[in-house]
């Protein structure tokens, strides 16, 4: 493990986006299996992770936490080891959904996870607006700590 704390997600209010960096103490195959299958995705993002055709460019799935929301999904690009991103929104794809993207990179003793969310269709003054980035930067937060940790769980 590292030797400090991964920081939490922080949010750009101006350009609605929700950005958090993270280094994790494993191998980028490890944390790469983690963003591309199915079931360990469910594992550390929502509890449900249901892509039909798998993890591929184009590919359409949901996100799903048990008894909240459900979110559809698209790939939109998958870079074996290097980046995945997605759009997603609640119930339906649409013009408001938002886009994730996670890029990784080789790190000292590990891989750093860098993750941006962008694209929100927030409504509001700039205080609400704050609110609610705040709000979606905390799950990133929580969500992040534990791809960390099932990643680290994988080493051989």
């Amino acid at each position: 493990m590292p030797d400090f704390e991964n920081p939490p997600a922080t949010v750009d209010v101006p350009a609605a986006r929700v950005t958090r960096i993270v280094a994790v103490d494993a191998p980028r195959a490890a944390v790469w299996r983690c963003l591309t299958e199915p079931e360990l995705l469910a594992r550390w993002l929502g509890d449900i992770a249901a892509f039909p055709d798998g993890v591929a460019e184009g590919a359409t799935g949901r996100f799903a936490w048990t008894g909240e929301v459900v979110l559809a999904a698209r790939f939109l690009a998958v870079e074996p080891e290097t980046r995945v991103a997605f759009s997603w929104a609640e119930g339906i794809l649409s013009d408001r959904a938002s886009v994730v993207d996670i890029e990784l990179q080789d790190a000292p003793g590990g891989t750093q996870v860098h993750l941006v969310e962008s694209g929100f269709p927030l409504d509001g003054d700039d205080a609400s607006k704050r609110e609610a980035l705040r709000a979606l930067a905390a799950g990133w937060t929580v969500e992040l700590d534990e791809l960390v940790e099932l990643a680290e769980g994988l080493r051989p």
